[in-house]
């Protein structure tokens, strides 16, 4: 039985049908959804400290502009989820947030496992090979430590797409060329 679904979200194109899904998954089980942002300094956008030959400069005035950006880069994201929130709930969806800082796998098992979660729910880049190897891997982070079941859900990457044809909003076929 799911009765819990802990979703990770963050800005990329592919957050609107993870969240999407978790929504649909949570309206058909009767679940409740735990959004979960990590702030990560992978994440584009994250404010870092100026740095002179690798060592950050650190001042006075440095420090409080960091702080600064800080402070509205963690809104941004507090404000990301309130939206998300509101959305699920206006879908009759019961659902909570919390944003964390740090690693994003460790975070999203640890959260998992403290909020009891049932079901984890994460998009994936579609990363593999010496990509994945190098650019590290969230979604196989979380599938190899989480505390209870993963669903990944998996977009193209880099314009590719898994089928030969598509369809548009017209549903009419598209041809692709590969």
């Amino acid at each position: 039985m799911i009765d819990r679904i802990l979703v990770a979200v963050d800005y990329s194109e592919r957050n609107e049908s993870v969240f999407e899904s978790a929504v649909s998954l949570a309206q058909t089980t009767g679940a409740s959804l735990m959004l979960l942002h990590v702030l990560s300094e992978d994440e584009a956008g994250y404010p870092v400290l100026p740095t002179y030959a690798y060592y950050p400069v650190i001042d006075d005035r440095n420090y409080d502009a960091y702080q600064e950006k800080l402070a509205e880069y963690k809104q941004r994201g507090i404000d990301f989820l309130n939206n998300l929130t509101q959305k699920a709930t206006e879908k009759e969806v019961e659902t909570e947030y919390t944003q964390l800082v740090g690693n994003p796998g460790r975070a999203i098992c640890e959260l998992a496992s403290t909020w009891e979660a049932d079901l984890i729910l994460v998009g994936s880049r579609g990363l593999k090979g010496l990509k994945e190897m190098f650019l590290g891997s969230v979604s196989n982070y979380v599938t190899h430590h989480a505390p209870c079941s993963v669903l990944i859900l998996r977009t193209a990457i880099d314009g590719e797409s898994d089928s030969d044809s598509l369809v548009s909003e017209e549903n009419q076929p598209l041809t692709t060329n590969h």
